[in-house]
């Protein structure tokens, strides 16, 4: 799908973020464990590739522009998120802890999202009041 030119590296994060919300609610519903299954492995790999981005190109321009504290929790929130996408993938819905490990990793994640998205004291809301190029940072990603 090709990438709107106009698009910044925050509405670009934002929008992964809706997109992971869906899919977590979607599973909620699911009772089918085939379409669980799907489910998960679709989350795991929004959440793998959204986590590169920001771990690879968001967080590194945010260093040393915004509040160092918020960027090291973001790097350990998602240290917790790769270590329950990883039991996940490894196993499958007839495994014990399955639903309850996507439970916790949609909390976590839910958790991590309002850390970024806070209006003005998020993650997000820093970055620009430091002035990134927003629109630099979606170009690299």
């Amino acid at each position: 799908m090709p990438r709107p030119a106009k698009m910044d590296a925050v509405a670009l994060l934002k929008a992964d973020h809706r997109k992971v919300e869906e899919l977590f609610e979607s599973f909620e519903k699911a009772h089918d464990a085939d379409r669980k299954e799907r489910l998960v492995k679709q989350i795991c790999t929004e959440l793998s590739v959204h986590t590169l981005i920001e771990e690879e190109i968001f967080y590194p321009a945010c260093t040393g522009q915004v509040e160092e504290d918020k960027v090291d929790e973001a790097y350990v929130e998602h240290d917790g998120a790769k270590v329950l996408i990883s039991e996940l993938l490894k196993s499958d819905a007839g495994n014990a802890f399955y639903d309850a490990k996507l439970k916790v990793l949609s909390e976590l994640i839910k958790h991590h999202v309002k850390e970024e998205e806070q209006r003005s004291e998020g993650l997000f809301a820093e970055a620009r009041k430091a002035g990134l190029d927003m629109e630099g940072l979606w170009a690299s990603a």
